[in-house]
């Protein structure tokens, strides 16, 4: 129980400093890492819009991901299942949000 609960804290962490740069506008145009839609490509300007943008988006969600983690710590081994599963939903939900609303700003724009 312990060990998922550490996953799904560090999962939520390491997705909020990986968001850093991009939300410090410090990832340069590239092929591996950024929110790599073709509308991100058609200059650098929309690159560094879209994935500060994004990384704003996911970085906050991403403290929903930490706090379904720090909340194992607390739950009893014999809802291990229960946990597992909406903590596996509460990830998913905090991960596809932002990529939702990325997607929805960027047809307004």
């Amino acid at each position: 129980m312990i060990i998922a609960a550490i996953s799904v804290l560090l999962t939520g962490l390491v997705l909020f400093f990986i968001c850093l740069p991009l939300i410090y506008r410090k990832v340069p145009m590239n092929d591996l890492y950024g929110f790599r839609i073709p509308a991100a490509f058609k200059s650098e300007q929309s690159w560094y819009d879209i994935n500060a943008y994004s990384g704003r988006k996911m970085a906050g969600w991403s403290w929903l991901i930490s706090a379904s983690g720090a909340a194992g710590f607390f739950v009893p081994t014999k809802y291990f299942l229960a946990y597992t599963i909406g903590s596996t939903a509460t990830t998913l939900f905090a991960v596809g949000i932002p990529i939702f609303q990325t997607y929805r700003w960027i047809r307004r724009k």
